[in-house]
């Protein structure tokens, strides 16, 4: 049993107990700034052009059409330094004269060695080259750019989810994966291009990051001129996964998500007799469902009915139907309103034995399982869900185990779980780039990983990144 303790900037500590002969390698550059130019770049720079932006273009592209450096363009155009700048349709971008002192523009041919070349390694290679030689033989280096610390809750989450893609790499190591991790901790307002000046941010075959939309735009920049996989694990703003390749956007928005229930539920449910309950909340944000389902049936000529929670027992029961299967839907996630429905449909089943009823809930239903779980499977209930957290599943139950045991605590509980998240997480991409190498993206036809809880399936948006496009259907079933 080998214990290494992760030391990380602000105090916290990772503790990760690994079983096992082979041990893990951790590499935490500490958090320096870097001088990122030579100084010859400090002169006035010569403005050659202007060009006006078009619609969907990046400062990555401009640069390699203008064969100047992403560096180069900034400091010609300094606005396009500030961390919420985004680049619009229209708008003049100074173009500078490239300086040799400067570097590689993107995408410039290869060059004889000098020393304007990438860098190189011990044995004279290019990162980018030693990076695929390394995984052609099967080593793995992944980089984690989170906040990583005890602060607040955005770092208790992210150590969470880091914890859990420890685990996760100390199976591989244990089956015989040979596996690096970097990490480093990239606090919110931490300008994120301090770190990418670590020599190591350069050598890894993936990098999981940011957590913060200000952070995205520079990372996406260095894993461009890198090409180096971008997994955003978490939600953020802004559509940089329309314009860069290199990016893996694991969050989908609730428009996705409703738009792939209301589809999910047309293609497997029109033969059901949807009951909608009016539950009078006065919160609630599942109009977008329930209006976009009703409109859906409208459009198929298809019959619903609409009830009140507060309805009496008789006019309750008028808006279902004998011999059909009732899809009973409500226009509420909130625990107190199901408690109130379950109710009702108990003394409409204790007056009709033969009424045939199921549910289709809200994602937010899972925290309340402890509660309603066999409720939901006496009423047959769908849940629609990018994760399905299983309590009962052994692979779960191991993982929270040697969760508690190598890190001195229980998972926080939230769900989805962020332990589970980062080893599926960890697990998917890791024995994708071992399986498929440098051409694997993570569609439907690669298969590598069964997920325990969270399971990924991308797909490519345009001529950019990859959205994951995963969506389940959790069937609570009595049967």
């Amino acid at each position: 049993m080998t214990t290494l303790l992760l030391k990380i900037k602000d105090g916290l500590s990772l503790p990760a107990r690994i079983a096992g002969r082979s041990r893990l390698t951790y590499v935490l550059p500490m958090l320096c700034v870097v001088c990122l130019f030579a100084a010859g770049e400090c002169r006035a720079q010569k403005i050659l052009s202007v060009h006006k932006a078009k619609k969907q273009e990046t400062i990555f592209g401009i640069a390699k059409d203008y064969g100047v450096t992403i560096d180069e363009l900034r400091n010609a155009n300094p606005a396009m330094r500030e961390p919420d700048f985004v680049l619009k349709k229209g708008m003049l971008v100074n173009i500078p004269e490239h300086l040799e002192s400067a570097g590689t523009p993107p995408g410039a041919p290869p060059r004889t060695p000098s020393p304007q070349t990438p860098p190189a390694t011990a044995n004279g290679m290019s990162d980018a080259a030693e990076r695929e030689r390394r995984l052609q033989q099967g080593y793995v280096t992944i980089g984690v750019m989170l906040p990583l610390h005890d602060i607040n809750g955005d770092g208790l989450r992210m150590a969470e989810y880091y914890r859990g893609m420890l685990l996760a790499v100390s199976e591989l190591k244990n089956e015989g994966y040979s596996i690096t991790v970097n990490a480093w901790n990239v606090a919110e307002g931490d300008d994120i291009r301090k770190v990418l000046g670590d020599k190591n941010a350069a050598k890894c075959n993936v990098i999981f990051g940011p957590l913060y939309t200000a952070q995205v735009r520079g990372l996406a920049d260095f894993c461009m001129s890198n090409n180096i996989p971008m997994v955003i694990p978490f939600s953020i703003s802004g559509n940089d996964v329309q314009n860069c390749p290199q990016i893996y956007q694991v969050y989908q928005t609730p428009a996705d998500l409703t738009a792939a229930a209301i589809e999910q539920f047309m293609q497997r449910f029109v033969n059901t007799y949807p009951v909608f309950i009016d539950c009078n909340d006065q919160t609630s944000k599942k109009g977008d469902f329930t209006f976009g389902l009703r409109k859906r049936l409208e459009a198929k000529g298809l019959e619903y009915s609409i009830t009140n929670l507060n309805s009496g027992d008789e006019t309750f029961a008028k808006a279902f139907r004998t011999g059909r299967r009732n899809m009973v839907i409500l226009n509420t996630g909130r625990s107190p309103e199901l408690g109130q429905v379950l109710k009702k449909l108990d003394t409409l089943t204790a007056n009709n034995p033969a009424m045939k009823i199921s549910m289709f809930g809200y994602n937010e239903w899972f925290l309340y399982t402890q509660v309603y779980g066999e409720k939901f499977r006496q009423y047959d209930t769908y849940i629609p869900s990018t994760y399905d957290y299983d309590p009962s599943s052994m692979r779960l139950k191991r993982i929270e185990r040697d969760y508690l045991a190598n890190f001195g605590g229980a998972v926080q509980y939230a769900l989805p779980c962020f332990a589970l998240t980062g080893y599926d997480h960890a697990m998917f991409f890791i024995k994708g780039l071992k399986k498929y190498g440098k051409s694997f993206r993570g569609m439907p036809s690669e298969k590598c990983h069964t997920p325990v809880q969270t399971p990924l399936v991308f797909g490519r948006v345009g001529n950019g990144g990859y959205q994951n496009k995963a969506f389940m259907l959790v069937h609570f079933s009595g049967k």
